[in-house]
C-alpha cells in the first residue's frame, strides 16, 4: 500500500510538472512612456513617467501622471497586498520619475495598471529626469558608427558552462520538477487573495445600497480597483498555468 501511494504521489507530481512545463520564459517587458500606455492595453509592459499626483484613498494609492485628464494612464497600488511596502507611498512616489511594470488594462474608459508588489514599481530619478533611452528609442536617430580599428584584438575563448548533472534519484527529480511548477501555485494564491478582497468590497457596496443611505460613493470607488486586481490576477494565472 505504501509503495502504491508513493507511486501515485510521483505520478501527481509529474503531472503537475507537465502542466507547468508550457510556461514560456518571457523576455523583459518593453519600456513605453505613460502617454503611449493606451496603445498597449492587454499586454505586459514597463511604463515610465513622472508622477504628478499621488493620493492615498482607503486601501489604495493612485499615481496620476496627468491628474487633469480623466483618460490618462494611472497606476493603482493595492496597499494591503504590498509586501514590505512603504508606510507613506504617496510621499515616496509623488514628484518622482518611476517605472511601473505589469499588464495594462482598461477600466471605465481609461488605461491603468494595478500594482500589488513593490517589485513592480521602481523610482528611476527625481523630477525632470529625462526619459530612459529604452522608452525614447523611437524618437532618437542612430549615431554614426565609429570607424573600425586598424587591427582586431585576438579572439578570447569563453568558458563553456557544463550541463546540469542528471538527478541522482527519482525523489530528486520530482523535487526539481515541483520547484519548476511553483509559479502556477503562487499565481493561484494571488488570485484567491484578490477574489477575497473583491468579494469584501462588493459586500460593502451591497450593504450600503441595501441601507439606502444615498452615500455609497466610497464603497463604489473601492470596488473598482479590487475588480482590476482580480482581473490582473486572472491574467497571471493564465500566463503561469497554461
Amino acid at each position: 500500500m505504501r509503495m502504491g501511494a508513493h507511486r501515485a504521489a510521483i505520478r501527481a507530481a509529474l503531472a503537475l510538472f507537465v502542466a507547468a512545463a508550457g510556461v514560456a520564459r518571457a523576455a523583459p517587458p518593453r519600456v513605453v512612456s505613460w502617454e503611449d500606455a493606451a496603445a498597449h492595453v492587454g499586454t505586459v509592459v514597463t511604463v515610465e513617467g513622472e508622477v504628478v499626483s499621488a493620493e492615498r484613498t482607503g486601501d489604495t494609492c493612485l499615481l496620476e501622471f496627468a491628474p487633469d485628464d480623466p483618460r490618462a494612464f494611472r497606476a493603482i497600488l493595492l496597499l494591503p497586498l504590498l509586501s514590505l511596502g512603504p508606510s507613506h507611498p504617496e510621499r515616496l512616489y509623488r514628484g518622482k520619475r518611476v517605472r511601473a511594470t505589469g499588464r495594462i488594462q482598461r477600466f471605465q474608459g481609461r488605461p491603468e495598471m494595478v500594482l500589488r508588489g513593490t517589485d513592480q514599481l521602481e523610482v528611476v530619478g527625481p523630477p525632470g529626469t529625462p526619459a530612459s533611452s529604452a522608452s525614447a528609442a523611437h524618437t532618437e536617430t542612430a549615431a554614426p558608427s565609429a570607424p573600425p580599428p586598424a587591427s582586431a584584438p585576438p579572439a578570447v575563448e569563453t568558458a563553456v558552462t557544463p550541463p546540469a548533472p542528471p538527478p541522482r534519484s527519482l525523489t530528486e527529480e520530482v523535487e526539481r520538477r515541483l520547484a519548476q511548477a511553483a509559479p502556477c501555485e503562487r499565481a493561484r494564491a494571488r488570485w484567491r487573495d484578490a477574489a477575497a478582497a473583491a468579494d469584501a468590497r462588493a459586500a460593502a457596496l451591497r450593504g450600503c445600497l441595501a441601507a439606502g443611505s444615498y452615500r455609497c460613493r466610497a464603497e463604489g470607488a473601492a470596488l473598482g480597483p479590487a475588480l482590476s486586481a482580480l482581473d490582473w490576477s486572472e491574467q497571471q494565472v493564465d500566463d503561469a498555468c497554461r
